[in-house]
């Protein structure tokens, strides 16, 4: 049976490679990764479009791959950077073991909650819930982790 522990060190674990990868998506936004989008999501599915022109996978694909829009991104681009950064800061925190590091992280993590919220109720989204209620469980996980120090 895992420990309320392990699943907090998994989920902030978690919360790290999230940010890893929304410091590599900032990254690759800087060096234009955006315009060639078409192109590469062509090259992924092109053998799968050949033999079914119809794959509904492949199609999905193409045609997410056709409405990124690729003029601006520097938004975006900073908007995963930051995103990352402060994913991978509050992991470091946590792995830390200080005693400010759940106090700080918790309140990182309650203003992602937030403008998260926001964020859905303006523009909607199923993936903004998922993350929030991501955080809302690493928020719940660091309060029992600061409660188990503390006793």
């Amino acid at each position: 049976m895992i420990t309320t522990h392990r699943l907090f060190i998994l989920t902030i674990l978690g919360k790290g490679l999230l940010g890893l990868i929304q410091i590599a998506t900032a990254i690759a936004l800087y060096f234009g990764v955006l315009a060639q989008l078409p192109r590469i999501a062509q090259w992924l599915v092109a053998h799968e479009l050949t033999e079914d022109p119809n794959d509904f996978l492949a199609s999905h694909i193409m045609s997410w791959a056709s409405i990124v829009p690729t003029s601006n991104s520097t938004f975006f681009m900073l908007y995963f950077a930051a995103h990352g950064v402060l994913h991978v800061s509050v992991v470091g925190m946590l792995l830390s073991g200080a005693r400010w590091a759940n106090h700080a992280a918790i309140t990182v993590l309650g203003i992602f909650v937030v403008y998260q919220v926001f964020e859905w109720f303006s523009i909607g989204g199923k993936m903004l819930l998922v993350l929030t209620a991501i955080d809302l469980a690493v928020i719940y996980l660091t309060l029992r982790e600061a409660t188990a120090k503390t006793d």
